[in-house]
């Protein structure tokens, strides 16, 4: 066999330039002992040098093969065992390198059954390294000249019922944050890997037990639990296997069939995955459930929660919440009305039940309503202020009597649940003056769009502001520290802390406040250096037409009408303003005496850092304390669930699940009610859209911040992209130009923020932090709810 025609596991040891980069993956991958299906190489030397110029195949009968290859070819065709024909691939000596795939540039002909047939597509494949769209290929990658000689590899094909590629990392170099990523089609997977099927997807862990990172109806179809594996594990297994074998990361096509997987190709990943946004399904852990991201699980968790926050305070807020107009657990437990749980996750995210079967009950919904108006309608704030608000401050008064280290762990753990305690009790309370405040603002807003030209321009969120509010006065607080010496900055940072450094940039436990980390107050008093703010003369907060509402808002019977509406709706927003200014008072106590607990697992062996702590769910953290229960896999556990919440965060998580839900009473749909406040336009190539919080329009560079950490990059001017805003975030705003969140509405409490502040603001827009980068510029039309953007500056 004078060309050299060789089986798969000789191409292995062959250089490159004779077998191309397909022919010696496959043979490394088959000497290795992986499942590739049987083949033979036709390598360089086979062909003549015009093979697959135009005509040579007509006029030698021999698609560019030398003399005694055609004999040779025959004799190896009909030795290879292919009940379901063969599949040929070129294999070009510059394909699948660690600098260039060249993936899909070259032809592919599958279920090849006949000899002719086989010689057809041979001669095709040499002749598509002369196409143009492989020659602009090579241009843009650097091969610009001549066509590569080219090898085809000749294999039995496979009767799959399954088929599509893994990427054993997410760029060419790995680590452990990266994500083994799976698509997948039913069939072959040439719809897959041409692009014109939708694939069904899995996301797993590089790290033994490889568990899946998201939940997915096609993992779940396969098999694939948190505690067990099927297919797709295996799968993943076996890849990580090829890329410790081949030396780095691998974009790999499989199949499975009935007698189990095979590799049919593995190159290098050349460049970087897109990062996985589309892996997570959305599907409710609780048959039939539907859940709504509502009022606290968009405002203020716009991240996947740590699991000891969603096993501890988030049930314990939402159960307070449920009692104000379900009754206490015992009774909602006999209601057909409620479903239990009323909380959830779905992808790490929190969700709250909506399922409520309103229309089959009739009556006992319309006592459930009555139940409900009794609690939104009687003396709400008179409750908050005379019994709720003191009994928070003073149970955190009490708890702040005896150091952590003086008590047992049992102890810490019974003060943190005291603190829970009231504070979810404080929660709950909100409900009931949210109910208000939303109200009013509501009814204020639809007073203004009726007044004519003499309420034109007005809007609800350019009259509720004063200089009494919290975020005013935490304004001033830093102008008296960014102004002072160095010998009173400290001293005066301390009581900005005392007053202010409970605010939370999450709900979470797990996030720091100021308290733990005040260095992005640092960095703001330091900008405000810069700017000159502080200094004499220096202004803040931006005057706006709230200051004299009454010239504003006219005389006369509408006039009247207005103005009382604007008065009843300045006090409920001032109520707003000192509700969630306290409401996280207890966070700084549940932090300490949890990084308190972890300290002393830390000593004990247990985890390797104290925030690791909020890793544990309840139950385990609980057990530890009470009875000195633990496990050995803690500190694995504790990096798994690191990473899968760091995943988690770069899905976008919808408003309901499954979407399609949605609340009906008596054949109405109410959905809009339980998402108040929110609302979505149709986001463009050039433009995103939002709710539209605070008016007006600016137009800046973006500067998107991901972490707290980042905070201190904000230029003056620039457009804030975050996540969400709390009142936290209050002191970068006042740097800001404008600002675009992912999560919030209308009512929420950012939005607030933002238009005390007088400056443009967008929420709600879900895919800003990745869909806008640092740098492009954007135009936040804060009346119309749209961000235009323009990449680059």
């Amino acid at each position: 066999m004078t060309e050299g025609v060789v089986d798969l596991v000789e191409a292995a040891d062959l250089p490159v330039e004779r077998v191309g980069g397909k022919a010696r993956g496959l043979g490394r991958l088959a000497a290795a002992g992986f499942p590739v299906p049987p083949g033979f190489c036709l390598p360089v030397d086979a062909f003549t040098p015009t093979a697959g110029e135009e005509g040579e195949a007509e006029s030698t009968g021999r698609p560019g093969l030398r003399e005694g290859a055609l004999a040779e070819l025959r004799a190896r065709w009909e030795a290879l065992p292919a009940p379901h024909g063969v599949a040929v691939r070129s294999s070009a000596t510059s394909e699948d390198g660690a600098a260039s795939s060249a993936a899909g540039q070259y032809e592919s002909v599958l279920g090849v059954r006949t000899f002719e047939e086989l010689l057809d597509a041979v001669g095709r494949c040499q002749a598509s390294r002369h196409s143009h769209a492989a020659g602009v290929y090579r241009g843009r990658v650097g091969l610009a000249g001549e066509a590569p000689r080219m090898a085809v590899v000749v294999q039995a094909m496979v009767d799959p019922a399954w088929a599509g590629v893994v990427f054993t990392a997410e760029a060419p170099v790995a680590d452990d944050d990266q994500l083994v990523l799976v698509e997948a089609v039913e069939g072959l997977g040439t719809r897959l890997v041409d692009g014109v099927a939708e694939p069904e997807r899995a996301a797993f862990s590089r790290r033994e037990p490889h568990t899946p990172a998201f939940s997915t109806a096609f993992g779940e179809r396969m098999g694939e639990t948190r505690e067990g594996g099927g297919p797709l594990r295996s799968l993943v297994r076996t890849a990580l296997a090829v890329e410790r074998a081949l030396g780095g990361p691998q974009d790999i096509e499989w199949a499975l069939d009935g007698t189990g997987l095979h590799l049919l190709q593995a190159r290098p990943i050349t460049a970087t995955v897109p990062r996985p946004t589309q892996f997570g399904d959305w599907v409710s852990e609780v048959p039939g459930a539907r859940w709504a991201r509502m009022s606290i699980c968009d405002s203020w968790l716009s991240d996947p929660l740590s699991p000891l926050f969603a096993t501890t305070l988030f049930p314990a807020l939402i159960d307070r919440w449920a009692t104000n107009w379900g009754g206490p657990r015992r009774v909602r437990a006999r209601s057909p009305l409620i479903p239990e749980p009323m909380h959830g996750t779905v992808n790490g995210y929190a969700y709250l039940r909506f399922d409520f079967p309103l229309s089959r009950h009739p009556v006992r919904t319309l006592r459930l309503t009555a139940r409900w108006l009794g609690f939104h309608l009687s003396p709400v704030e008179r409750h908050w202020r005379r019994e709720v608000l003191p009994a928070l401050r003073e149970g955190l008064e009490r708890v702040r009597d005896t150091p952590l280290t003086d008590l047992s762990p049992a102890e810490v753990l019974r003060r943190i649940r005291t603190v829970e305690e009231l504070s979810a009790r404080y929660w709950a309370v909100i409900g009931g003056l949210a109910w208000h405040w939303n109200t009013t603002e509501w009814l204020l807003g639809a007073v203004l769009a009726r007044g004519g030209r003499r309420t034109k321009g007005l809007t609800p969120g350019s009259l509720l502001v004063g200089e009494d509010r919290f975020a005013h006065r935490a304004e001033r607080a830093l102008d008296r520290v960014a102004a002072a010496g160095p010998e009173d900055e400290e001293r005066l940072l301390r009581e900005y802390l005392r007053s202010f450094g409970h605010l939370v940039y999450s709900l979470d436990t797990a996030e720091p406040t100021a308290v733990d980390d005040p260095s992005m107050l640092r960095s703001v008093v330091a900008g405000r250096r810069r700017d000159g703010a502080g200094e004499p003369g220096a202004a803040t907060v931006a005057p706006g037409p709230g200051r004299d509402p009454a010239r504003r808002l006219g005389r006369g019977p509408a006039g009247v009408l207005r103005r009382g509406v604007h008065r009843w709706a300045h006090h409920w927003s001032g109520v707003r303003d000192e509700a969630l200014h306290h409401f996280t008072l207890g966070w700084p106590f549940m932090r300490a005496g949890y990084l308190e607990l972890g300290r002393r697992m830390v000593r004990a062996g247990l985890l390797d850092a104290d925030d690791d702590v909020f890793y544990l769910t309840g139950k385990e953290l609980g057990d530890w304390v009470r009875a000195g229960l633990s496990d050995e896999g803690w500190r694995d556990a504790v990096r798994e669930r690191r990473l899968r919440r760091q995943w988690q965060r770069r899905l976008d998580p919808p408003d309901v699940v499954p979407a399609d839900a949605r609340i009906t009473l008596f054949g109405s749909d109410i959905t809009s009610l339980a998402l108040f406040g929110v609302e979505r336009g149709e986001d463009r190539a050039d433009s995103l859209s939002g709710s539209a919080v605070s008016p007006g329009s600016y137009t800046g560079p973006a500067r998107v911040i991901h972490e707290l950490s980042d905070a201190d990059a904000l230029e003056k001017g620039e457009v804030l992209v975050v996540r969400q805003v709390t009142p936290a975030w209050a002191p970068l705003l006042a740097r800001a130009g404008a600002v675009v969140a992912d999560v919030g509405g209308a009512l929420s409490h950012g939005s607030v923020v933002a238009r005390e502040y007088g400056i443009p603001a967008v929420m709600g827009v879900r895919t800003a932090t990745t869909r806008v980068g640092t740098g492009d510029t954007l135009t936040v039309d804060g009346d119309t709810g749209t961000v235009r953007l323009r990449s680059g500056p």
